[in-house]
């Protein structure tokens, strides 16, 4: 990790004497969801009441039955494959109920969000998800907190791979058939999810740093997650100009809300439709957002896995880049540097790209000449080819 300065601690600090400020009240109405009816509970409230006991219970029979558990599932890789044998029966009925897709999925919707992954909008959508969504997590102000404070934190490249990953691999059209692993994954994660629950309210700092919040991520904190991928990413496309055509923006909503489905949100928290779903971000977005201590470090130890602990100017230009790409309000929220020089560079040069680029991330001579190289092994790290860690189930809270 490299030593943070003086300035950048200095510099989460005011923004996160407020992070235990009050949210406001949740007005999103749930006749905005694909349910169209539901109770409207505040989702900050809500968690996942089928996954937690499960976990629990699991949890309750032992660490080493924890650790045994995630050998098993090492195994199970493949949307269409059996589960093995050997886990508990309870476990084994909540994965065959969590693993099947809604009735609503739309099989056509899923292939077509994969389009996104081609021609024009795979390299930005690499782009946004790293450098973009995943500084945002970084602002998150519980999302920083849970990642810091959970095993996740100390792993940062591995656990801001896997969530981006999971976030392209949504509008990765193979992820969804039956030798994908989109389904796979997205369980594991609800679990995952619920071990958190479970562990990191045993950890001596989550009292005070949870901003009140006895029980991690409840179903807004997941929404907000969401929001910061796939519903900032369509504002970025929207603002960049290169905007999906009204059926191709539906199916990457649909994908998105499929995901979700399997990630246990409640169907009266899905967005139907785009207003919806930008009008549910600028509810949650705002109050979810902030400068931590925790948050600065995490953006750093992002950087540090792509370029090192040293190489000084290629970490500002990246600096500079990110905070153009995110904007000065998250960028300020992880202390990142402000370059007057480099600014402009990135408003000329950024907007030219997104015009002139029309091969797919293998052919990038354009790109080459216009963007650091740091974005490249960004990029490359995350969506390289080749065997990412297992997604298991922590075994205890971030080493002391």
């Amino acid at each position: 990790m490299t030593n943070l300065s003086r300035r950048r601690l200095l510099a989460s600090g005011g923004a996160a004497a407020a992070a235990g400020a009050t949210l406001p009240l949740w007005t999103w109405a749930p006749s905005a969801s694909i349910a169209g009816t539901g109770d409207g509970l505040d989702p900050e409230y809500v968690w996942d009441v089928r996954a937690d006991p499960v976990i629990e219970r699991l949890y309750g029979e032992g660490i080493a039955k924890v650790a045994e558990v995630n050998e098993i599932l090492k195994g199970w890789t493949r949307n269409d494959q059996p589960l093995p044998d050997g886990l508990p029966t309870y476990l084994e009925d909540f994965i065959e109920e969590a693993r099947a897709l809604p009735a609503w999925a739309d099989q056509g919707k899923l292939k077509l969000a994969g389009s996104f992954n081609e021609e024009r909008y795979g390299f930005f959508l690499a782009l946004l998800y790293t450098l973009g969504s995943g500084l945002i997590s970084c602002a998150i102000k519980r999302e920083a907190w849970s990642v810091y404070y959970s095993y996740g934190g100390s792993d940062m490249r591995d656990r801001i791979a896997k969530t981006t990953v999971l976030g392209y691999d949504v509008m990765d059209a193979q992820g969804w058939t039956a030798t994908g692993s989109l389904m796979v994954n997205s369980v594991k994660t609800r679990m995952v999810h619920a071990a958190v629950r479970h562990l990191l309210p045993q950890s001596p700092h989550w009292a005070s740093v949870g901003a009140g919040q006895e029980i991690p991520i409840s179903q807004a904190d997941i929404l907000v997650t969401f929001h910061s991928l796939g519903t900032w990413v369509m504002r970025k496309f929207t603002e960049w100009d290169i905007a999906p055509s009204t059926e191709l923006a539906d199916a990457f909503l649909h994908a998105w809300n499929v995901d979700l489905h399997l990630l246990g949100v409640q169907e009266q928290y899905l967005p139907k439709d785009w207003a919806a779903a930008y009008a549910q971000y600028d509810q949650v977005m705002g109050p979810a957002t902030g400068g931590t201590r925790e948050g600065v470090e995490l953006a750093q130890a992002l950087l540090d896995s792509v370029i090192g602990e040293g190489n000084p100017v290629l970490r500002h230009e990246l600096e500079s880049l990110g905070r153009y790409v995110i904007g000065d309000a998250y960028a300020d929220m992880i202390a990142f540097d402000k370059d007057p020089v480099l600014a402009p560079v990135w408003a000329t040069s950024v907007p030219l790209l997104v015009t002139s680029y029309q091969s797919t991330v293998p052919n990038i001579p354009l790109v080459s000449n216009l963007l650091p190289e740091a974005v490249h092994t960004f990029i490359k790290i995350y969506f390289s080819p080749g065997d990412p860690a297992p997604i298991t189930l922590p075994l205890s809270n971030r080493p002391e």
